[in-house]
């Protein structure tokens, strides 16, 4: 299993990139599987920062082409600071 830690963006934008662009097919209890890879969403308690709070999303990836398919989604999580 490979699991992603993914902080401050919603788990359907990333549900949405992995069906769209990587070929999965979201299932109706929020997973999405492709080929040879499956992932599960889980949306952890939020973490204080300054005067609000940060949302915690963790991705697991289980099968033969886990390593592929989470590569995939920790370079869609990159963002650019400023």
């Amino acid at each position: 299993m490979k699991r992603l830690e993914i902080r401050g963006l919603p788990a359907d934008l990333f549900r949405g990139y992995l069906v769209d662009e990587f070929g999965g097919a979201a299932g109706p209890d929020g997973t999405v599987t492709g080929t040879g890879w499956s992932a599960r969403f889980i949306e952890a308690e939020p973490v204080p920062f300054r005067h609000g709070s940060v949302r915690v999303l963790f991705v697991e990836f289980e099968g033969p082409a886990e390593a592929e398919a989470s590569t995939f989604l920790a370079r869609k999580a990159m963002r650019g600071g400023g």
